[in-house]
């Protein structure tokens, strides 16, 4: 029975024994390229998937770890698990959303490839303004291009960089592939040249200090674009730079490989593989890239020395209007790279583009853009604030879908496709895994956890120091109030003091005047008493009373403070302008 099987399947193909990579099957003729692009695809949409599964498994050891460790209260580690979970219901949701053309509205068409169209775009429901890479799948099955616009949405649905245009979602349909990106209304590097003509050196050290940093930035991924060309370089509304259309770049497998889980950022970066591909545009392409040798991503700033030398010269160094003219006099290039007369770069820029227009061994770049940044030609660049430098050209736009800057193109068929017309009648297995839907900003991410317990640190400690303020402010608020009641006793004791003072001065003015009114009553008889305050006097019975007349004690009613200074004031009144009664008769 194990004989008889044997031999059912000749030319059945052991993997664990002759370990064969897809690449080396296809190459050898064991399986065609459909069923490579069938089985390439189904392996990353699988790995995908038992990827999101164990990097949720090492997300919550991460998170049970931070929290335990973050000396939080119970109440906000809570928090942060519940803000966790919400978020993650709404982005189970969106994904489980389906994306359409018709979620879109086209308002113009800025470019027109072998593969399909770009349209600037309205997102519908938010009014967003995209640019849209619609691409037919048909042309991709014909010129065997399956995997490379694979790996292009791949590559950009996992880089996060200020100098790579962003890519925000991508989906597809019976007939065509859909690639949704940011739209930068400057226009490209092109168009700015065709505008111009020649820019000075300053403006050409400007753009060509950004395209390093952005070349920089995709060769630290262990990537080489392959197409480095004026077109590919996109100008935003800030004036800035950006690099587009991976669409024939040689990504790392180390990126693309859907297990990529690398928390460790310093481990060493692999090496390139050996690349043989004749890719890119001829103008632009270094010679062992038209000659078909081995290449590495030095290749990139030889396109780079290229674009410097057609921004002073006005056109490129080895143009012509054969293709095949061009090649030749890439491979001469010693024989073909003049310089014009009417060039007025420098010594130094010169000798910069000599260096990178060069024979790969002795390419400037070859060891890394630090040789390239060391270059005199850059000196008084700040690398570290470029961002922050005024760009030669800032657009002027009209609205945030102004296409001004770009050539436009007529319609040939609409954005949306009519049913009618649809010739696919099911979504292909080669597609399974280009639906993106954006790198929405998930807490179940781990610098987003980090983030979020560091926040919640933040607020725990604001929440304690607003305690701590406020404790001493009712504290402070204690003592001022103690020394207000203090102080508002002393002042009322003093008040009662002076008053006391103004009472006693009072009383004696008023006894002062009482004892004038007495001695003039003994001096001169008196005729005739008028009502007084005495309500009865005691009986005189003897001359030794009559004498102590003085002491003799009155009773007085109670009256106010303001009462005695009135009687006071009416008493000393009648005293001083009173005569006494000459008829007055002693008594016996």
């Amino acid at each position: 029975m194990q004989t008889q099987n044997k031999n059912i399947f000749p030319n059945q193909i052991n993997l664990s024994n002759n370990k064969l990579s897809l690449e080396e099957l296809l190459s050898k003729g064991k399986i065609s390229k459909q069923t490579y692009d069938k089985v390439y695809t189904a392996k990353k949409f699988i790995e995908r998937k038992y990827n999101l599964i164990k990097l949720k498994r090492i997300e919550k050891n991460i998170l049970q770890e931070k929290l335990s460790t973050s000396g939080l209260p119970e109440t906000k580690k809570l928090e942060i698990i519940d803000e966790i979970n919400k978020n993650e219901i709404k982005n189970i949701k969106k994904k489980l959303e389906k994306m359409s053309s018709e979620n879109y509205e086209s308002l113009s068409i800025i470019g027109r490839g072998a593969f399909g169209e770009v349209h600037v775009c309205r997102e519908k429901k938010t009014g967003n303004i995209v640019a849209i890479k619609k691409i037919k799948k048909e042309i991709l099955f014909k010129k065997n291009q399956i995997k490379h616009t694979l790996d292009e949405q791949d590559f950009l649905s996992k880089i996060d960089s200020k100098w790579i245009v962003e890519l925000k979602a991508s989906f597809q349909e019976w007939d065509y592939l859909y690639l949704v990106m940011e739209y930068l209304p400057g226009g490209d590097l092109m168009g700015l040249l065709i505008a111009r003509n020649i820019f000075t050196e300053e403006d050409s050290k400007f753009y060509i200090s950004e395209m390093i940093l952005a070349i920089d930035s995709i060769h630290e991924l262990n990537c080489i674009h392959r197409d480095i060309k004026p077109d590919n370089v996109l100008i935003g509304k800030d004036g800035h730079i950006k690099l587009t259309d991976f669409g024939l770049a040689k990504i790392s497998d180390k990126i693309l490989k859907e297990d990529f889980i690398d928390y460790n950022f310093d481990e060493k970066k692999l090496n390139h593989s050996r690349n043989f591909s004749c890719v890119g545009t001829a103008y632009y392409a270094a010679p062992e890239v038209i000659t078909k040798k081995e290449y590495g991503p030095d290749i990139d700033w030889w396109s780079l020395g290229v674009i410097l030398f057609e921004m002073l010269a006005g056109y490129a160094p080895f143009c012509s209007k054969k293709t095949s003219d061009v090649c030749y006099k890439v491979s001469h290039f010693e024989q073909y790279l003049k310089f014009p007369q009417h060039c007025k770069a420098s010594d130094v820029c010169k000798d910069l583009i000599l260096k990178l227009v060069n024979h790969s061994e002795n390419r400037l770049g070859k060891n890394g853009s630090k040789e390239i940044k060391a270059h005199p030609f850059f000196k008084g660049i700040n690398w570290m604030k470029i961002k922050e430098m005024k760009p030669p050209f800032i657009p002027k736009l009209n609205s945030d879908y102004d296409t001004k800057y770009f050539e436009k193109y007529d319609y040939i068929e609409p954005f949306i496709p009519k049913k009618e017309t649809i010739i696919r009648k099911r979504l292909e297995p080669e597609f399974t895994s280009y639906n993106f839907k954006g790198k929405e900003k998930d807490p179940t991410d781990i610098i987003s956890i980090i983030e979020m317990i560091t926040k919640k640190k933040e607020e725990v400690e604001k929440e304690k120091k607003l305690k701590k303020k406020n404790e001493n402010i009712i504290i402070n608020n204690g003592e001022t109030q103690e020394n207000k009641i203090t102080e508002s006793s002393s002042n009322h004791n003093s008040n009662n003091i002076k008053e006391k003072n103004y009472i006693i001065n009072i009383n004696n003015i008023n006894n002062n005047i009482h004892n004038k009114i007495l001695e003039r009553n003994i001096k001169t008889p008196m005729i005739k008493h008028t009502k007084t305050t005495l309500d009865k006097k005691p009986e005189l019975k003897n001359e030794e009373n009559k004498n102590n007349i003085n002491n003799i004690p009155t009773i007085t009613k109670k009256r106010s403070f303001i009462g005695n200074v009135g009687h006071t004031v009416k008493a000393g009144i009648k005293v001083f302008f009173s005569k006494p009664d000459s008829k007055g008769k002693k008594k016996k």
